[in-house]
């Protein structure tokens, strides 16, 4: 449809005649084609007990459409010996904090919390309820869990998002104030991801950095953010965010990390280089598993550890991810120093 100069402008157009129903007809079948498109180049598994993919922590050197495995620079698993000891030495500095930042060793505390969406809770609440079974758990730290339901990634990194206010809400409930946040556990993923791989991956990661710098901003003692992607999404009968989206969901978090240690000044979380703009950055507990296909330490995931819907994780799979969590935060160098009493820490 070829238009005159006086239609240039949308205003120009009329609502009315074959020419508005048939440019309407065109957009439908344009946004169709561009669904069955994405579909095409991104093929969905759904209701699936493995997909044939290889978990990042075995990826190693290999390649994924051309993305290196790993889970740090390089094909490693290991963060490389600077961002290691920089985070070692962050997490010696964590001491109980009152209420107005200031040290306090006798009453002060160690904030703790979950950021992320409905999976997030869940298993952070099966955490929350091992909490009390814990041995040599440090007193001072106050577990919260900030993740809420139906909160995917590109609500989160929205300021304006209620998720914040009941963030808020649920700090006061349990007597920390914004100063006494220290360490955040942070899992999400990007809801009805569509996009083919590397795109679906580079916009969890847009969203991921817009949250790790809101957290910045809103709790100004933050340390350490630790970073997990999605556990496996092959079971999934719903396309809230099936495989391969699950999967990729890791690449995210492996090249925000990435970019934090190639020096991204709007990452920097050493003041020794510049201004600080960041936490520090690492991988928490890995969760992904191609379903019932044992990986090299037996991990797997079995169709009972999620519910109806194959996405959201069981009972079962929720302390599955807690003891992941669990197990990351009472070895991990970076989280022995504040997470466990002192007098074993040392």
């Amino acid at each position: 449809m070829q238009l005159t100069s006086r239609q240039t402008k949308w205003t120009k157009l009329s609502f009315r005649g074959p020419r508005w129903w048939l440019a309407l007809l065109v957009l439908l079948l344009l946004l169709v084609a561009g669904a069955l498109i994405y579909r095409r180049l991104t093929p969905v598994h759904m209701g699936q007990s493995s997909v044939g993919l290889t978990p990042l922590t075995e990826l190693g050197g290999d390649t994924y459409h051309g993305a290196q495995g790993g889970l740090y620079p390089g094909g490693s698993n290991e963060r490389p010996s600077t961002h290691e000891a920089a985070g070692v030495t962050i997490a010696q500095s964590i001491r109980p904090l009152a209420s107005n930042g200031s040290v306090d060793e006798e009453n002060g505390k160690i904030g703790f919390v979950a950021v992320g969406m409905s999976n997030t809770s869940m298993e952070f609440e099966a955490f929350l309820d091992q909490a009390d079974e814990i041995p040599h758990l440090n007193p001072a730290v106050v577990l919260v869990d900030g993740a809420q339901h139906s909160k995917a990634s590109q609500f989160v990194a929205n300021p304006d998002d209620e998720y914040w206010t009941i963030l808020d809400e649920r700090l006061t409930d349990a007597g920390l104030s914004d100063a006494q946040v220290q360490v955040v556990w942070l899992k999400e993923a990007r809801a009805y991801a569509n996009a083919p791989f590397p795109v679906d991956a580079l916009m969890l990661k847009n969203d991921l950095r817009k949250i790790v710098a809101l957290l910045y901003e809103r709790f100004p003692n933050l340390k350490i953010v630790y970073l997990s992607s999605r556990t496996y999404g092959g079971y999934a009968t719903v396309d809230l965010n099936p495989e391969p989206y699950a999967y990729q969901s890791a690449f995210a978090v492996k090249w925000l990390i990435e970019d934090q240690i190639e020096g991204d000044a709007g990452l920097n979380f050493d003041s020794n280089k510049g201004s600080v703009n960041a936490p520090w950055l690492s991988w928490g507990p890995y969760l992904w598993a191609d379903g019932i296909a044992r990986q090299d330490d037996g991990f797997i995931w079995e169709q009972s550890d999620f519910a109806y819907d194959g996405t959201h994780t069981s009972p079962s799979g929720q302390a599955k991810v807690a003891g992941l969590l669990y197990y990351f935060l009472r070895t991990d160098e970076t989280a022995v120093p504040w997470f466990l009493a002192p007098e074993v820490a040392q």
